[in-house]
This record gives C-alpha cells, structure tokens and sequence, in this order.
C-alpha cells in the first residue's frame, strides 16, 4: 500500500471524511429532487428557478449548521486544553499519577505503566493528558470551522446539480420521472465513491442508499399528491 505525505490531499481521504461529505452529497441529492417531485406533481408552473433557489438556501443552511457545530466543537477542545494546562501547572505530580494510573488499568504494572507517563510528559505532558484522558489527537485550528462549513455546503450543492439540471432542462412533463431516474444514478454513483474510499460493502451500501432514496421520493410524491 503506498503511503501518503501527512498533510496531502489523500491523507484527508480517511474514511471518516468521506462517509460525512458523501452524507452531504446524498443530502443535496434527496432534499433537493424530493422538492422537485413534489412539486412537479402538486403545480403545473414551472419550477426550474424555485428548485434552483432551494438548492442554494439548502447549501448555505447546511453549511450554516455545520460551521456551528464545528466552532461549538472548538470551543470545548480549548476550554479543555487550558483547564489542563493549568493542571499541569498547578499539581504536575498528580496529573503524572493520573496518566499512570491509566496506562495500568489498561494492563500494564505499576512499574512499566509509570515509567510510560513520564516518558511521555518529558516529551509533550500537554498531549499525553489530552490524548488518555480526554480522546484529543489533534487540536482543532481557527480555520476548521470555516473549512468544513464550506466542505458541507459546497457538496451539497454538488449532490444537488442533478436534480435542479432536470428541473431546468427537462420538460415540465416528464420531471417526475427524470428525477427518480437522477436520483438512482446519483445514489449509486456516491455509493460507488462510499464503497471505494471507506472501505464499505458495494451492494449492501447501495441498497441503503436506494431504499432510503425510494422512500423519501415515495414520500415527497405522496405530499405533492395530497395538496393538487
């Protein structure tokens, strides 16, 4: 297996990152065509530009939730590594005697399990206190939440490309079924993706996604259907 340079492009395809921006694809894709079929059922206006209008409200209220969810992360992670560094401070022994105590309630005797925490505090006690005690492998920098409320938004405009292309494109009369037919591609393609970068089952990630798709169009048919 070759491996990447930290820092590079493909070193932040973990699994992880991919299942959450394929989330937001398949987001874009569902919430945007199930609108189209509704209405496409429910009006016999145009809809290409309210679709359209969505797609974007849709992309921006998504990367909105995602930035506040990011920067509440953030904030925590600080508080914690300021209230650990002042213990660090304030008790450096008792804070050693801690990482200890956790290293020999993973197994290792008191001696072994000693002689670990005070290797690692000599390297960086700020680190080893936040990676046993509190699960903080990497601290967030000020730029994360912004990046990652753009990462959402951004593929959830992507993921809703499709839908709206039909709702434009194709004649008012056929848009219900083309979008069906949009949204199976889609879904299968982002499980292609899903299967390939996470690691995940082909068929079984593809059929979840579909059985999740069907029913949301079923729905948003059923709703449209309901208010003609």
């Amino acid at each position: 297996m070759t491996e990447h340079e930290p820092g590079s492009w493909r070193s932040r395809l973990t699994p992880e990152y991919v299942r959450s921006r394929v989330a937001d694809t398949n987001d874009g894709v569902l919430a945007i065509a199930g609108l189209a079929e509704g209405l496409a059922i429910a009006t016999t206006q145009s809809i290409g530009a309210v679709v359209a209008i969505a797609a974007i409200g849709g992309a921006v209220s998504v990367a909105g939730v995602k930035y506040t969810e990011e920067a509440a992360e953030r904030e925590v992670q600080q508080d914690l590594i300021r209230e650990e560094q002042r213990l660090l401070e304030l008790s450096p022994e008792e804070e050693m005697y801690e990482l200890a105590q956790h290293f020999e309630d993973k197994g290792l005797s008191p001696e072994t399990a000693r002689s670990v925490a005070q290797e690692l505090s000599a390297a960086d006690a700020l680190t080893a206190q936040l990676e046993t005690e509190y699960g903080i492998h990497s601290v967030m920098d000020a730029t994360r939440p912004f990046i990652e409320a753009l990462g959402s938004g951004l593929f959830f405009l992507i993921g809703s490309l499709v839908p709206v292309l039909i709702a434009i494109l194709i004649p008012r009369g056929l848009v219900d079924e083309f979008e069906i037919v949009g949204v199976v591609l889609s879904l299968t393609l982002t499980s292609l993706v899903l299967s390939r970068l996470a690691h995940t089952h082909v068929l079984p990630t593809i059929l979840r996604s579909l059985v999740i798709g069907i029913a949301a169009m079923a729905t948003a048919a059923l709703i449209g259907s309901l208010v003609t």
